[in-house]
């Protein structure tokens, strides 16, 4: 019987309830108890569905929920210790104190905000269509990226925002994706057959992934190069900068196709029903006070974050290249939980659905992250434009190669993790001694229906049109 004991007859009507402090659902047979469920048919094999449908709705109208709730306020104050440097970080700048101290306290203080706003988030997309909730899902991975990078691109900082970005994607696809397979493929001890190819089980959104990553980088490197093979004393500033506003609004709409084809049109196939489920938790107000409060604190702190930056680069004698490429993408936590749990994902044999989150993270900021960009500098007459050098392009080319490689046999190995690792060293190694590069900072008038040739190529193109 599904009543666990004291069942009745099936042709009676029987009244069970449950116990709120059991960890498991325990149910019990009661005539007379205050929030009985009632049903009528215990051999019905929908029973244990519908109990427990039943059992949430009281919970969500039980007192115990606001117990629950304020209880997680508590203990999530507590397990993230790092909130102690939020008031310092914020009230230091107005003292006067050193740079790189600033840097650090603020560095220190998103890390608890943004795993308390992925938790807010988290508890809020379970409220709705999954649509909608990938979408605060992407919103809520690269956020901090998101600001840090706006701040960066309003100060003109073009080049560390570029760099930034195309070190979000390679931190995500060599350095932990090296971790997650030397986690998941690492011999355990007692057990040498996890020495053995370890096996991507969700192929599908693994191969999808990789494939669009690898048309996103197709996209970001086509503009540079269109510059390079331009000849020399064209003028084409200004083509380059149409280029790379056309180019991003074509991510978005490859974006919103691949939320289509992963949600709706093969969502069986791309989504792990077991690892997406989620249940709200919390109440609504509750939700948004974390995410409203984690949102004003990280707005505050990557601002403080960003202007320290360019002390830090002096003091250390870093480039701007190296400050993008390599300790930017360290320091935006916005993905740390995202890392995190694709690396426990790994550790429990589960490596499939570890690769599928680190690339849909990398496919983010390429698809999203990267239009949002370029579109918010357009937008504020800010000239950034898709002009990465020729290192970027062949870092970034060469890396996404090699992971469609890895990835497109479904398996798996340390010594694969462990040259991921290697290969992300030796470009923060070349980026470290990367002279800075001078670059255009105002932002150009461009006609973007038509062709910004100097006046003398205009006349030769003229001409040679007439002759033919």
């Amino acid at each position: 019987s599904i009543l666990g004991h004291g069942g009745r007859n099936q042709h009676q009507n029987v009244h069970v309830h449950y116990e709120l402090n059991q960890p498991q659902d325990v149910y019990h047979t009661s005539d007379n108890e205050k929030g009985a469920i009632k049903y009528q048919n215990v051999d019905d094999v929908e029973a244990p569905k519908k109990i427990n449908k039943q059992r949430n709705q009281i919970i969500t109208k039980s007192p115990v929920k606001w117990y629950r709730n304020t209880r997680a306020v508590l203990q999530m104050f507590k397990s993230n210790f790092l909130l102690i440097f939020l008031p310092p970080a914020i009230i230091m700048k107005k003292f006067g104190v050193n740079e790189n101290v600033l840097f650090f306290f603020n560095f220190l203080a998103i890390i608890p905000m943004a795993k308390i706003m992925t938790v807010g988030i988290n508890d809020l997309s379970a409220r709705l269509h999954p649509a909608y909730g990938a979408v605060l899902h992407a919103f809520a991975g690269n956020f901090v990226e998101l600001v840090i990078s706006c701040y960066a691109l309003m100060d003109k900082q073009y080049a560390i925002v570029r760099s930034s970005v195309l070190g979000a994607i390679l931190c995500n696809i060599l350095l932990i994706l090296g971790v997650v397979f030397l986690a998941g493929s690492w011999p355990k001890k007692g057990d040498r057959r996890q020495s053995m190819n370890a096996h991507l089980k969700t192929q599908l959104f693994v191969s999808t992934s990789a494939s669009t990553l690898a048309l996103a980088v197709l996209a970001l490197v086509t503009p540079a190069a269109f510059k390079i093979a331009a000849p020399a004393g064209t003028g084409i500033e200004c083509d380059l900068q149409n280029i790379s506003h056309a180019t991003a609004i074509i991510l978005l709409f490859v974006y919103a196709g691949l939320l289509v084809f992963q949600l709706k049109t093969h969502a069986q196939d791309t989504v792990d029903p077991e690892h997406h489920k989620h249940e709200a938790q919390y109440f609504l107000v509750f939700d948004i006070f974390l995410i409203v409060a984690s949102i004003s604190g990280i707005t505050v702190c990557a601002r403080y974050l960003v202007t320290s930056i360019e002390h830090l680069a002096h003091s250390f004698h870093f480039g701007n290249g190296f400050i993008g490429m390599v300790l930017l993408p360290l320091c935006v936590v916005s993905n740390f939980m995202e890392h995190y749990d694709a690396i426990k994902e790994a550790s429990e044999d589960k490596v499939d659905t570890a690769v599928s989150l680190i690339l849909n993270t990398s496919v983010q900021i390429a698809l999203l992250v990267t239009p949002v960009l370029v579109l918010v500098g357009w937008m504020t007459s800010r000239p950034l434009t898709l002009d990465f050098n020729t290192l970027e392009i062949c870092v970034l080319a060469c890396a996404v190669l090699i992971v469609n490689y890895l990835v497109a046999d479904g398996k798996a190995n340390w010594l694969e993790g462990y040259m991921l690792i290697v290969s992300y060293i030796i470009i923060a190694v070349a980026f470290f001694y990367f002279p800075n590069v001078p670059e255009l900072k105002e932002n150009l008038k461009c006609n973007p229906w038509s062709r910004n040739l100097p006046p003398e190529l205009l006349e030769i193109s003229s001409s040679e049109a007439a002759g033919h």
